[in-house]
């Protein structure tokens, strides 16, 4: 068995700025704004699989790159938005130039208490899959006034300089939730309260997955009967909450599958299943494929 492997899960702005080799360094724990010809010369190729505690958002009017969230893969190049979500396998590459902006914000910045109507409903903030995002020019433009303000705000923290940032990140994200909700096209109306839950279990399993995949203990993280649960869920998302915990265990069991040279027995041992055939029957229902047949594939795609 060969050492451990562990993704590494980035709390800080700073520590994932150093790791990525820019000399940029945020002066405030919650949120920093960044313009990509900031990142400097040094700036590493790539990274990944890494994972962060925090939201990134990125636009580019050019920005030429391999993006990854959990085993997906997507080629952008221009006019692009990329969203990093917390609790996400992520992966980048540098392919080309980069022109644009960058956000980084914890979710308590944000400050989604102060307007839970509209934030809470906003399922793009608890999404699985990636969000890599085409914006035309005019949505390039827009958004980025929205950056040069709050870098111009950035230069000085006094208290007045941070309530405008995050007014002006609230705004922000209604325009984006706008942007995504067109894009994706399930811009329906979903009862509040269904939303709520929902999107807050969505975000539970992808913090204990690996502790428990049985619908009735993220019941009672939410203080509900599991009936109700998958009522919020199957109107919300379409699904049951069991296919979404599986489908969150599917999406980490490929990912380390594919980045990882772990046995197979060792993988499981990490996704906690308890017994090595109940991954490879798990594997087999999800994707058609033993995980052994799945990293046999990987090798002759590269």
């Amino acid at each position: 068995m060969g050492e451990e492997f562990q993704i590494r899960t980035y709390k800080e702005f700073n520590d994932y700025y150093a790791a990525a080799n820019t000399p940029l360094r945020s002066k405030h724990h919650e949120f920093n704004v960044l313009r990509f010809c900031d990142l400097g010369e040094a700036l590493v190729p790539s990274m990944g699989p890494f994972s962060i505690t925090y939201f990134q958002v990125a636009i580019g009017s050019d920005l030429k790159a391999a993006v990854g969230v959990f085993d997906i893969r997507e080629e952008i190049e221009e006019y692009t938005m990329v969203i990093y979500l917390p609790g996400q396998i992520l992966s980048w590459e540098k392919t080309g130039n980069w022109d644009g902006y960058v956000a980084n914000f914890k979710e308590s910045f944000l400050n989604l208490e102060s307007m839970p109507q509209q934030m809470n409903s906003f399922s793009f903030l608890h999404s699985v899959q990636p969000l890599v995002v085409p914006l035309s020019k005019k949505e390039y433009k827009l958004l980025s006034q929205f950056f040069e303000v709050m870098l111009l705000e950035q230069e000085e923290l006094e208290e007045e300089n941070i309530l405008v940032i995050r007014n002006l990140l609230q705004v922000m994200i209604v325009y984006i939730n706008r942007i995504v909700t067109k894009v994706k096209s399930d811009g329906r109306f979903v009862a509040l309260q269904y939303q709520r839950i929902a999107t807050k279990f969505k975000g539970l399993v992808l913090d204990h997955f690996l502790q428990d995949r049985s619908v009735a203990f993220y019941a009672t993280l939410l203080e509900i009967s599991p009936a109700y649960l998958s009522d919020a869920v199957k109107k919300v998302f379409q699904t049951t909450p069991k296919n979404i915990i599986n489908e969150i265990t599917y999406l980490h069991a490929k990912t380390l599958l594919s980045s990882t040279d772990l046995g197979i027995k060792e993988l499981a041992w990490k996704l906690s299943f308890d017994d090595y055939s109940h991954f490879v029957k798990f594997f087999k229902k999800m994707s058609g494929l033993t995980p052994a047949a799945f990293r046999k594939t990987l090798k002759k795609e590269g």
